[in-house]
């Protein structure tokens, strides 16, 4: 009888550890304590998270280790090289938040935690002059020879609703970056990208000087930060800054400092 209980008890012990490993994704997250490092993900683009200079700079990257440092957290910038596994990294602890321009979608609220909005951004057509000339609408883009997106962005999303695009047309991208390099190649005839990165990284001064971007008509969205649903905690401090910086105009100042350009 003790031999029966003791293997039984063992069993009970080993399930119970078994239960807890699998259970390990949920125990994943950002503990209340000073020091801790916190992984942000992110993807390389002007102006929000970029190298200039030898220096990791832009608009996210700022913000992200002003909000970090005000909260006693050190960080961690982890580059993502593949936009659409970004949850995936997220749930896998490969990185605590995903900072980088996201959009605030429906589809991502189901599955993530994230942040009030934090800015205000539109997705826009970008290629040569010549080619753009050929869209003033959203739904002209159906008759387009190809375009280009980054996978898993809101651009995705919008052009898989226009009617009239097919797959044979499309272009899919592991970056915005990438989307853009297939219209400065010539792979791609045009791409919807982000305003922000449009008109950072388009035109005179720039590597694309001969692409340029138009406004179409895509209805405007809003940035915010990424977090396991179980970080809503951290999530409520995060909220809480976010608040205060725009009250106190640091986020503006960020925003005339990588957005606004002397004349």
């Amino acid at each position: 009888m003790k031999k029966l209980l003791a293997a039984i008890c063992s069993l009970a012990v080993l399930a119970c550890g078994a239960l807890a490993f699998a259970g390990c994704g949920d125990t994943i997250g950002i503990p209340d304590e000073e020091g801790y490092t916190i992984k942000i993900g992110y993807t390389e683009y002007a102006p929000m998270n970029y190298y200039e200079g030898g220096k990791f700079v832009g608009y996210d990257t700022e913000f992200a280790i002003k909000l970090c440092e005000d909260l006693g957290y050190n960080y961690e910038f982890v580059l993502l090289n593949n936009w659409a596994t970004k949850v995936v990294d997220l749930e896998a602890g490969t990185i605590d938040l995903i900072w980088n321009g996201m959009t605030i979608t429906d589809e991502l609220k189901e599955s993530i935690l994230i942040s009030d909005p934090y800015m205000t951004n539109q997705q826009v057509l970008v290629g040569t002059a010549e080619n753009l000339a050929k869209y003033d609408s959203v739904e002209s883009l159906a008759n387009v020879g190809s375009i280009a997106y980054e996978m898993g962005s809101a651009a995705e999303a919008l052009v898989g609703e226009i009617e009239g695009i097919t797959t044979d047309q499309q272009i899919q991208s592991q970056s915005q970056s990438r989307a853009l390099m297939e219209v400065g190649s010539g792979t791609a005839e045009v791409a919807v990208i982000d305003y922000t990165m449009a008109l950072s990284m388009t035109g005179e001064g720039t590597s694309y000087a001969d692409i340029t971007y138009k406004d179409i008509g895509f209805a405007q969205e809003q940035y915010g930060i990424g977090a396991r649903k179980s970080d809503s905690a951290f999530m409520e401090k995060l909220n809480e800054k976010i608040a205060e910086y725009k009250e106190n105009g640091y986020l503006d100042e960020l925003y005339q400092k990588y957005f606004v350009t002397e004349e």
